[in-house]
């Protein structure tokens, strides 16, 4: 007796959207992710930006807040060091410090 080779059978059907269906499930999740996190490299880089810049205008002020592009950046001095906080996109506060030069 030859089979029914018609075409997929509605169980194989819901099989293969199921497996469609979690792939591009976890494709977007990763990519959102990959999304944020490019964000917060752009944040820091901006960071970075302004403390390299006030370190070279020998700006040494109690606290400075600077916004650019969106975003609030607090300039700092701590002991022997000029600081920058900010906020990324994932509600965390990040630092960097850098020694002042004598």
């Amino acid at each position: 007796m030859h089979k029914n080779c018609n075409g997929f059978t509605f169980f194989e059907l819901l099989v293969s959207l199921s497996l469609w269906g979690g792939l591009i499930a976890i494709i977007v999740a990763n990519w959102t992710i990959i999304m944020v996190e490019r964000e917060n490299k752009k944040i820091e880089t901006i960071a970075n930006q302004i403390l390299y810049e006030a370190m070279m205008n020998g700006q040494v002020d109690n606290e400075t807040v600077i916004v650019r592009e969106n975003h609030t950046f607090s300039l700092f001095t701590r002991s022997n060091e000029r600081c920058i906080r900010w906020e990324d996109r994932l509600k965390r506060t990040k630092e960097r410090c850098e020694p002042l030069l004598q």
